[in-house]
């Protein structure tokens, strides 16, 4: 059994290792180290499979949905829960014929360049729109007795010009050097803290449909 490292994953935020041969079974196993794993929608699996896919063939309020076969943004998986799922676990069946990266991104560094910004991302509102389940929310949040980050420009929509020149503020200070490109070989593991970390999808220049990652989503107990 493969012994996930909290220490190492609340230090540094993520975790990579390459284990190839696991199956959806003892991804399950590991998920449930760290956590509880959660299904991201009503009538979804557990374990999510990724593939880069055309707009026509996506569920609509997807980011495949709205992005198709591009880059995604940097953005909080499962942003539109109230709270979202804690940690990420993704694992690469195929890397693709692109070399498509994921793209990490620390947000604690936007209090590195803006010592104002941590004030203005706790207290300015937007709204998270999930039909019925819609709800305000702030950027930064608080939870029992941790801070984290939610942001997903997709389904967070800005309420004032406040909201709005707060993301232009943000786009200004995610600098490239500060992002860590993920490349992904078969058999890859990687674990992230998504209260913290940002995540996105990299470009690729060819189709490469053949990209499959495995995605458990994992709440707190």
């Amino acid at each position: 059994m493969v012994k996930i490292s909290m220490k190492e994953l609340e230090e540094v935020g993520y975790i990579k290792l390459n284990i190839p041969g696991l199956i959806e079974k003892d991804l399950i196993a590991i998920s449930e180290q760290i956590g509880i794993p959660i299904k991201t929608r009503i009538k979804a699996n557990v374990i999510d499979h990724l593939s880069p896919i055309e707009i026509k063939d996506a569920h609509k309020n997807s980011l495949s949905g709205n992005y198709g076969l591009n880059s995604f943004p940097l953005h909080t998986d499962t942003a539109y829960f109230k709270v979202p799922a804690r940690y990420i676990l993704l694992y690469s069946v195929n890397p693709g014929s692109g070399g498509r990266p994921t793209l990490l991104y620390d947000a604690n560094k936007f209090f590195n360049y803006d010592r104002e910004l941590r004030s203005e991302l706790a207290s300015v509102l937007f709204k998270v729109v999930n039909g019925r389940y819609s709800f305000l929310t702030t950027i930064y949040n608080y939870n029992l007795s941790n801070y984290y980050f939610r942001l997903d420009r997709d389904c967070m929509k800005a309420t004032s010009s406040v909201g709005s020149d707060l993301l232009t503020k943000i786009d200004s200070i995610v600098y490239l050097k500060d992002i860590n490109e993920v490349i992904w070989n078969c058999g890859d593991l990687l674990i992230f803290d998504n209260w913290r970390f940002l995540h996105g999808r990299g470009q690729s220049n060819v189709i490469d449909s053949d990209r499959l990652l495995l995605r458990i989503s994992i709440k707190e107990r």
